[in-house]
């Protein structure tokens, strides 16, 4: 669930900096690409995660997945043009992609099939506390303190998923099959 709230709030902290981001870099040309980049990214990122959580284990490519989308928000909160930010929020899409499906992935495997709905629910509460708590929690950091906290703030959340991931899926097991993509 950690991994769901971090990619959701993400895609809605980040829209209310956009114009902070644009004046900071005086470049409305590639404004668009600090969301869609994203999304795109995002996109063909989760056919991908799931094809390698299949192979090489789920527990694994949600890790990789999170640290990716962490390290990649390190990257976009030190941006110094909007090249360098559209090419670190792709990255950061890359990351998220595996946040979503694998986090999916792992529910389909524990949960058995009579409680899934229940935990579709526990997803989508993610998803409405994100939409909610984004652009407040965006407005706030980009207002008082910087355009790049909203990217800051996902370096404690990123950490924070790893461990809790890292020791919640500890026990699970592995099966390596043949690779066929």
């Amino acid at each position: 669930m950690l991994a769901i709230f971090l990619g959701a709030l993400d895609q809605t902290i980040v829209a209310v900096s956009l114009p902070a981001i644009s004046a900071r870099f005086n470049d409305v040309g590639l404004l668009a690409w600090v969301i869609s980049g994203y999304m795109v990214a995002m996109t063909v990122a989760v056919p991908i995660y799931g094809k390698l959580g299949d192979l090489y284990g789920r527990r694994r490519m949600i890790l990789t997945g999170i640290s990716l989308f962490t390290l990649a928000s390190i990257a976009c909160a030190l941006a110094q043009d909007m090249q360098q930010l559209v090419m670190a929020r792709v990255l950061q899409g890359i990351g998220a992609g595996g946040m979503v499906s694998v986090s999916q992935a792992i529910i389909g495997d524990f949960v058995p099939p009579r409680e899934r709905g229940r935990y579709q629910g526990y997803f989508s509460s993610m998803y409405a506390v994100a939409s909610v708590a984004g652009p407040v929690l965006g407005g706030w950091l980009t207002e008082y303190l910087s355009w790049r906290w909203v990217f800051w703030i996902n370096l404690p959340l990123g950490l924070l998923a790893l461990w809790a991931i890292r020791r919640a899926l500890a026990g699970m097991p592995v099966q390596h099959r043949q690779a066929r993509v």
